[in-house]
């Protein structure tokens, strides 16, 4: 399977991966290499140049007993996966919903499609409210093109999404990676999960009141927020850039990826040990420490237990930079009808998140143990931070459209938590 990367405004071809066993689940061996005439040119490249971050550009070849977790990340997932599964005349292995569901994936990777993807023939486009409203029409036309999301990071999860494009006149097209114009943004178009139950739309409806709290707070954020509009949200991609009427794609690698884990059913992935890889890979890691810290402690504070290590990634810009991606996915999962569990936690984290000296000083093992600088400090640092804004949470969360009975939910768990920050600093 060749491997193709977007670079400077064009895809090229990157690399081959294939299976060395006839195993074809993730967990088969495969040999990856990068193309010779590409790695000359990019060598020892580990920023947005590379496949990944734990794989640096270079003329050798890897044997790995199991899928890299790289690819991991470009599988269909979700939604989408069913989409494509019920469209195929037999079940798929995952090399061919990889096949067929990565061909224009979050990021700059994509598997080089076999046959041309299907283009935009003269449609006039849709106007927001269309694409909403008349949801059946907009909807076809974009399964008609492959443009519902099927790959990588960011759109995992089971809601119906769509990457969409804007043009120069203001009307919105199915985005399926073969457009015939510049276009002047990308979005994703998210509506609710059915299977999150009554809450569904409330809950769509705070990831924009969620992303004005978390910019207020200081939280990293994309530079146009997400907006709901009559039951679906309109999500600003962060992983495109339009320069010059060019598309410009930034890498996005997740933390499951960035970790190893390619099956995270079978992985309890904690927080210490994020941490410790991104301090080899990230570009300023005093500054991704406290972004990441905090993040977790909004996560608790607002009840956003959906925090799996999809819904969190690297973006690895063109600029070399590499740094956690703007918050997504970021809503009040406490809501969501299917009991949504806290997925990545502190080693030693309580309930709630109390005894965070616990957390702390068992975070400092981790850190000397793999031979890093013990960062309870910076911990304490961002918790103190985090601690003066839970104390007026409640007031900022009205203030940027929270439900009342939303706020009233969450103000005990604030308290507890605010609570238990403080005694870390006493």
């Amino acid at each position: 399977m060749n491997l193709d990367i977007h670079l400077q405004g064009a895809w090229h071809a990157c690399a081959v991966v294939e299976p060395t066993t006839q195993d074809p689940s993730i967990r088969g061996a495969v040999r990856i290499r990068y193309e010779a005439d590409y790695a000359i040119e990019h060598l020892l490249a580990r920023d947005y140049r590379a496949l990944t971050v734990r794989a640096p550009v270079d003329l050798g070849v890897r044997q790995g007993a199991h899928w890299p977790s790289f690819l991991v990340d470009l599988l269909p997932q979700g939604a989408a996966r069913r989409r494509i599964e019920r469209d195929a005349p037999t079940a798929l292995s995952p090399w061919e919903l990889l096949e067929r569901g990565a061909l224009n994936p979050v990021g700059n990777l994509r598997v080089h499609p076999m046959q041309p993807r299907p283009i935009l023939a003269g449609h006039p486009g849709f106007d927001l409210h269309e694409m909403i409203e008349r949801g059946d029409v907009f909807v076809d036309y974009a399964l008609s093109l492959g443009a519902a999301t099927a790959g990588a990071t960011d759109t995992q999860g089971d809601a119906p999404k769509f990457w969409i494009v804007e043009d120069e006149h203001g009307k919105w097209h199915p985005d399926n990676g073969a457009l015939t114009f510049g276009p002047r943004r990308h979005a994703l178009l998210k509506f609710p999960v059915p299977e999150a139950g009554v809450q569904a739309e409330t809950i769509l409806r705070h990831e924009a009141v969620y992303q004005r709290v978390a910019q207020r707070c200081g939280l990293r954020v994309t530079d146009a927020l997400p907006t709901f509009h009559a039951g679906a949200l309109l999500i600003p991609r962060f992983d495109r850039r339009v320069v010059h009427g060019r598309e410009i794609r930034l890498g996005v690698e997740s933390l499951y990826s960035v970790t190893g884990v390619i099956d995270s059913s079978a992985s309890a992935l904690r927080h210490d040990q994020v941490l410790v890889a991104l301090a080899q890979h990230v570009t300023d890691f005093r500054s991704e420490f406290c972004e990441y810290v905090r993040r977790d402690l909004f996560n608790l504070a607002l009840g956003n237990r959906d925090n799996h290590g999809r819904n969190a990634a690297l973006l690895k810009d063109v600029n070399g930079t590499i740094a956690l991606a703007p918050v997504y996915d970021f809503g009040p999962a406490y809501l969501d009808g299917r009991a949504i569990a806290r997925v990545i936690r502190w080693d030693g984290e309580e309930p709630g998140g109390g005894n965070w000296a616990r957390v702390c000083e068992r975070l400092d093992i981790r850190f000397e143990e793999a031979g890093l600088q013990p960062p309870s400090s910076w911990f304490a640092a961002a918790a103190a931070q985090t601690l003066a804004q839970l104390r007026t949470l409640p007031d900022l969360m009205r203030e940027c459209g929270a439900d009342q009975d939303v706020v009233q939910r969450r103000r005990p768990d604030i308290e507890r938590l605010a609570s238990a920050l403080a005694a870390l600093g006493g």
